[in-house]
């Protein structure tokens, strides 16, 4: 045995006494289960057929403990967290791009608004095909975060080449602060509808929200579509002061409950003129959990607005975060939250996790809550909402469903790399009106058919069935990509893929319900 090894057992050994010393009063059997622990690690340390790493049996021992609790108590390896610390923060630091990786290099989605690489005029569709002198061919995305990230202040070198340009551009990007956003776009619809979308809560959510809103207000905003579909949650504060702004003071937005009272905490709006009292609804689906349910379900009970979409996934847990000694951290489940009617959300993760997430999603089996087994709660106003079963929606409306092949096709980069030649072939330049474009422009059967070809050329295969049963959503789509790539604005693209999103056209029809649902705040 080697020596490090038996002094790290020699430690465990003495760890495992001294903590099993100390809760033997409270719980005899725990000293006992703790010495089985040691028993494993000594033997598989002593007799298995090839010196063990002991640093992984650990982790999979402590992972192993946290998925016997619940589906959200997690341990978080040292790699991971530093990725997770910088979403929460809601920046990092490097150029400021989204890519994928195309055709083995390294093509620019959008530059991120105000970033390096946005004020140096990098574009939707550049292509890096050299780092710091080093070609970018081949290259992995795990090898992007490490060649173009880095500390603020410092230089890195690319080459690209661009579409309709003879030679490569040369640029020297000094890295910065990237902001990580939140609000994913916000414009408006119309005169009066405005639309926002958040996709996270972090650090800054709620300040980018406000900004946001205020905007909207300044644009002539008096409804808005509020959308939290596929956000999957993050800071419970965050959450709390979002929901603060859509509220007069002095109401219940959430409370949290331990298991001894330790951890018991209720929050109320602050707030009594925070924004006019304008029309909302609230879109959601499968992929909306924990923060965006506080904020759906305090819609929800307080009768504020609508939800619309469908089943939220049903997490009503809060989770706080204990940082272990070499910079790894377990993330626990220590209380449940409540929305203003006293339901919970949560769905019950008794028969396992595999279980819990058909439960928690739409597609997978939503029905597997009988009627029977759903609480009734009641909102401000008298209606009845459930508990145990996520949020659902005041009016569902399902979303496009496309076939595997196309979500293949799409993941593939295939209708990106379409849309840049469409792009690049079209009559349209930055120096345009998007309006115009947007009113005359349309992919058509012969541009969607070039899909095919281009799949074939990368080796892949799409039916022509799968095209047609597809085809007014991936024409839609092809026309987003093409207004983001002249015009290099994220907004446009939106723009353009919300005029045929079935869930946010069936929200505009609903906001003089919306509006009578919200009488007694008029």
């Amino acid at each position: 045995m080697k020596p490090s090894r038996a002094l790290f057992l020699a430690v465990l050994v003495g760890a495992a006494i001294w903590l099993g010393t100390r809760l033997f009063a409270s719980s005899g059997s725990l000293f006992a289960q703790t010495q089985r622990v040691v028993a494993v690690l000594s033997l598989i340390q002593s007799a298995y057929v090839k010196e063990p790493d002991i640093d992984k049996l650990i982790e999979g021992a402590i992972e192993g403990m946290l998925k016997r609790l619940d589906p959200h108590s997690v341990y978080i390896p040292v790699s991971e967290q530093r990725e997770l610390s910088e979403r929460d923060l809601g920046e990092f630091q490097g150029i400021g791009v989204s890519f994928v990786i195309q055709n083995e290099l390294i093509t620019v989605i959008s530059p991120i608004v105000g970033s390096p690489s946005d004020r140096l005029g990098i574009r939707s569709g550049d292509r890096i095909i050299e780092i710091d002198g080093v070609s970018a061919y081949g290259i992995s995305e795990d090898e992007v975060f490490k060649r173009l990230r880095g500390k603020k202040g410092t230089k890195v070198r690319i080459k690209i080449i661009r579409e309709g340009l003879g030679e490569p551009l040369d640029f020297t990007i000094t890295r910065d602060d990237i902001p990580i956003n939140s609000v994913h776009t916000s414009f408006m619809l119309d005169d009066s509808t405005g639309y926002l979308q958040l996709n996270q809560f972090t650090a800054t959510t709620s300040t980018e929200l406000q900004q946001a809103l205020r905007k909207l207000e300044s644009s002539g905003m008096s409804r808005l579509v509020f959308d939290l579909r596929n956000n999957g949650g993050g800071r419970l504060s965050e959450a709390v002061a979002c929901a603060d702004m859509f509220l007069p003071a002095g109401y219940t937005i959430v409370s949290r409950r331990g298991r001894d009272g330790g951890d018991d905490s209720t929050y109320r709006s602050t707030d009594p003129g925070t924004h006019p009292m304008w029309d909302l609804i609230v879109l959601v689906n499968g992929g909306s959990a924990s923060a965006s349910e506080i904020i759906a379900s305090a819609v929800q009970d307080l009768d504020r607005g609508l939800i619309v979409g469908q089943q939220t996934f049903g997490k009503g847990l809060v989770q706080n975060t204990y940082p272990l000694t070499d910079g790894s951290v377990i993330r626990l489940s220590t209380a449940h939250w409540y929305a203003p009617s006293g339901r919970l959300v949560q769905i019950p993760f008794d028969n396992g996790r595999k279980e819990y997430y058909a439960v928690s999603y739409p597609d997978e089996g939503s029905k597997a809550i009988e009627e029977k087994d759903r609480v009734p709660f009641k909102t401000l106003s008298g209606r009845t909402v459930y508990g145990t079963m996520g949020v659902m929606p005041d009016s569902t409306v399902e979303d496009v469903k496309i076939t595997f092949a196309t979500v293949q096709m799409i993941g593939n980069q295939i209708v990106f790399g379409l849309s840049a030649q469409l792009a690049h072939e079209s009559k349209y330049s930055a120096n345009d009106s998007f309006e115009k474009f947007n009113t005359e422009y349309s992919v058509s059967d012969s541009d969607l058919n070039r899909l095919l070809t281009e799949a074939k050329k990368q080796g892949k295969e799409y039916s022509a069935e799968a095209l047609a049963k597809d085809g007014v959503y991936l024409k839609t789509l092809l026309k987003a990509e093409i207004a983001q790539l002249i015009w290099n604005d994220r907004t446009n693209y939106y723009r353009v893929l919300l005029a045929n999103d079935v869930v946010v056209r069936e929200a505009r029809t609903l906001f003089p319900l919306a509006h009578l649902t919200a009488s007694h705040w008029h």
